[in-house]
């Protein structure tokens, strides 16, 4: 058989080609890698409510910040203060709400924050509740 009367048909082997490559692709995903390199985020809470605000623990986040007697389970923050964030969630799809008398507390009327440090005026390294529209989310880039 010579080359010269052998015949490919370019689609069915490209689409085979096409098929072998994507499985290895899947089963291999270290072997391809990105160009690009991902860059760390930082990710702020820059308090904005005129008086400060303040953070609350998991039990007390519905309670009004003047009721929590326990001074470890809350703390205080003034307009302007900055923070350094692990971890956010903005509990957007949170159906979760307390009723007190007329007064509703809902859920996703939080953020549920981590920081890279402990707070100031509490060591305890703990999970925090914060109103949204008492702090302002901003993010940064490190420049190298």
């Amino acid at each position: 058989m010579a080359i010269s009367k052998t015949r490919l048909y370019k689609k069915p082997v490209m689409a085979g080609l096409g098929v072998v490559l994507g499985a290895l692709a899947v089963a291999f995903p270290q072997a391809v890698h990105s160009q690009t390199q991902s860059i760390p985020v930082i990710r702020i809470l820059r308090v904005t409510a005129s008086g400060g605000t303040t953070f609350k623990l998991q039990e007390n986040w519905y309670i009004q910040s003047g009721q929590i007697q326990d001074n470890s389970k809350k703390c205080g923050v003034r307009t302007g203060d900055k923070f350094f964030v692990a971890t956010i969630n903005d509990n957007r799809n949170s159906q979760t709400e307390f009723k007190d008398g007329n007064r509703v507390e809902k859920l996703r009327d939080y953020y549920t924050v981590t920081f890279d440090k402990t707070l100031a005026c509490n060591q305890q390294g703990q999970t925090w509740y914060i109103f949204k529209s008492h702090v302002q989310q901003l993010q940064a880039v490190p420049v190298r």
